[in-house]
């Protein structure tokens, strides 16, 4: 072992409206919520896979009307999601195959406009 080794990741968000965010996180998408802090919400996504919703007054940046950020969740049925996602208004627009690599998905919206792709490999990683 050379003690680098990792042991999990977490993402961070930023909003104007915390609790929104944090709703849309538990209630609609049904991520795990495993810390909550007036302005910090930690929701657990697989293992030591983490997303952290920080209020716009705290943290170490600023919620952004700009967000050039993508949060990928990689799912094992695509067509459950994509029905599930459709009859709560979420998507518009058909399942994506991949054109170069394997994969199938669709793409969703949060509430203050962080793109979530919903992803299923077709062979692994696409490739």
């Amino acid at each position: 072992m050379s003690g680098r080794e990792l042991e999990g990741s977490m993402t961070f968000f930023y909003y104007n409206d915390l609790p929104t965010a944090s709703d849309f996180y538990e209630k609609v998408l049904g991520l795990e919520l495993v810390m909550q802090r007036d302005w910090l919400r930690i929701f657990k996504i697989v293992d030591s896979n983490h997303l952290g919703l920080v209020d716009k007054t705290m943290g170490s940046h600023k919620p952004s009307s700009e967000k050039p950020v993508r949060l990928q969740l990689w799912v094992k049925n695509i067509n459950s999601w994509y029905k599930y996602l459709k009859e709560n208004g979420l998507v518009n627009k058909e399942i994506h195959e991949g054109i170069t690599l394997k994969i199938k998905t669709c793409t969703v919206k949060d509430p203050e406009g962080y793109s979530i792709e919903f992803c299923q490999f077709l062979t692994p990683y696409g490739e």
